[in-house]
């Protein structure tokens, strides 16, 4: 079995211990502290969503 890719994230969401699935080739977290606390938080906060699984991204300037 071929080890799932991380993103850059990935010991940050460890340190907060998400729940992770494989997705695509990706150890991906798809929970934080759970789906009612978590849509409070992007309603009432900020949310980020990490898409550098999905291509890559070059930054000029």
């Amino acid at each position: 079995m071929q080890e799932l890719l991380k993103t850059p994230l990935y010991e940050r969401q460890q340190a907060l211990k998400t729940k992770n699935v494989s997705f695509c080739g990706w150890d991906m977290p798809i929970q934080f502290d759970g789906i009612i606390a978590e849509h409070g938080h992007c309603r009432n906060d900020v949310a980020l969503f990490d898409t550098s699984h999905m291509g890559e991204f070059f930054f000029k300037g």
